[in-house]
């Protein structure tokens, strides 16, 4: 009876226990392994799922278990000894690919599939001792090892704008089994969607894009803008540090006398407790290229109390039109000071981003209406111009020229093998105080 008893106990010790142990040792001991969060805050923690968990011996990995949920708890047959066990939480491995058993090394980095983002990635490490028969219950407290973008605004954009995102650098490229990070030059792009006002854009979804915490510090937020085919890049050094574990809210509006103005919050989350840092960016930290004909740096370059009118000077350019919007911003349509040489099978749309002015960046060929514009402002400049041929875009985005001063009804298709004059325009948002 007692014989019979003893298998009986022995079989519920094993029952459901994944033997990994080396082939020829019997499995005599057991390592059971459970997760919890790291603390909480509000009761908001919580563990991200699948938990893919590594198990060690010095730098061999003896075993590689999931945890698919929380109510799973994982039990492996191992020989007596000393191990190390790492978890790695939220790493799916229909989004990463995972190390297995056999070339795992504790600084093997989990990598993010082609086209794939990072999830709530989390990580732990424990180390358990098996006697010869006994069972050891390791219970791994979960660490975040990402920030999670809540939410990005980016306002009164120029309606001229096709794209608009935003870039973290730099960052680590990967989480490690160990939980530790490797590759210190990683970046993250979030694309904004445009709003139905057609000046806002923000991040789509409500649940929010998580990136890896950055490799140094400060981070740096870039926010990028679209227009005319043509991309400018305004990055910022962040004055407060951006950490794994807090959340990120980006509200931002663009003014075209600064830039862009950034404002935002980190709130913690979860178990580092609740914190606010702010923010803020302009222009200064711009990474476009100066262009080569810059404007007259006696120019102001701020707008004054009022909105400029047609004919005034804004940012070294001619005020062509003046839209209000309400009563504290309005947009205005410029006239670069710098001309050049172009075809339309050429260096059209690439020399737009030359032709500008400091501090403009929603360079375009003129439409042609905008071109009836232009074409008043060089004549009465220069009566000389009458009959210099300048682009212009058509409706159906082709491009077309003006002889200045011919017929009304001369719009014709420009022919690709002559030259032409390219003299672009800008629609630019101020705000006054």
């Amino acid at each position: 009876m007692a014989a019979m008893l003893l298998t009986a106990c022995e079989k519920g010790l094993v029952d459901g226990v994944a033997d990994v142990a080396p082939a020829g040792q019997a499995a005599n001991s057991v390592l059971q392994v459970r997760t919890r969060s790291g603390g909480s805050v509000g009761g908001e923690a919580t563990v991200a799922y699948p938990i893919a968990v590594y198990v060690f011996a010095g730098e061999e990995c003896k075993a590689v278990q999931t945890i698919g949920d929380e109510g799973q708890t994982l039990n492996i047959g191992l020989t007596e000894g000393t191990y190390t066990v790492y978890a790695i939480g939220g790493a799916s491995s229909s989004d990463y690919v995972l190390p297995t058993a056999d070339d795992a090394l504790a600084t093997s980095a989990i990598v993010l599939k082609d086209g794939k983002t990072h999830g709530d990635l989390m990580a732990a490490q424990a180390t358990a001792t098996l006697v010869d028969g006994g069972t050891n219950t390791v219970t791994l407290g979960m660490t975040r090892k990402t920030m999670l973008i809540q939410s990005v605004v980016v306002k009164k954009v120029p309606t001229a704008a096709t794209a608009v995102s935003v870039t973290i650098a730099p960052l680590w490229q990967a989480l490690t089994v160990g939980g530790t990070f490797s590759g210190v030059s990683g970046s993250q792009t979030i694309a904004l969607t445009k709003q139905s006002d057609g000046r806002t854009w923000t991040l789509a979804g409500e649940s929010g894009e998580h990136v890896l915490s950055p490799s140094s510090q400060p981070a740096s937020v870039s926010v990028n803008i679209t227009i005319g085919g043509a991309t400018k890049t305004y990055t910022y050094s962040c004055s407060d540090q951006l950490e794994a574990g807090y959340k990120i809210n980006i509200d931002g509006t663009y003014t075209e006398a600064v830039g862009v103005n950034l404002t935002g919050t980190i709130t913690g989350a979860t178990w580092l407790g609740e914190r606010t840092i702010s923010f803020e960016f302009d222009e200064s930290g711009s990474s476009a290229s100066e262009p080569n004909n810059p404007s007259d740096p006696s120019e102001p370059s701020e707008p004054s109390s009022d909105f400029p009118a047609v004919g005034d000077t804004y940012q070294g350019c001619y005020v062509l039109a003046v839209s209000t919007i309400d009563e504290t911003s309005a947009e205005l349509t410029l006239l670069s000071p710098n001309e050049q040489a172009a075809t339309t099978t050429g260096n059209a749309d690439a020399a737009l981003a030359a032709l500008g002015a400091v501090g403009i960046s929603d360079w375009a060929v003129p439409t042609k209406a905008q071109m009836q514009l232009v074409e008043a402002k060089l004549l009465s400049d220069d009566a000389s111009l009458s009959g210099m041929k300048y682009l212009y875009r058509k409706s159906n985005d082709g491009l077309g020229y003006r002889a200045l001063g011919a017929a009304e009804t001369a719009w014709p298709t420009a022919n690709t093998t002559d030259s032409y004059r390219l003299r672009p325009v800008a629609v630019v948002s101020i705000t006054k105080d």
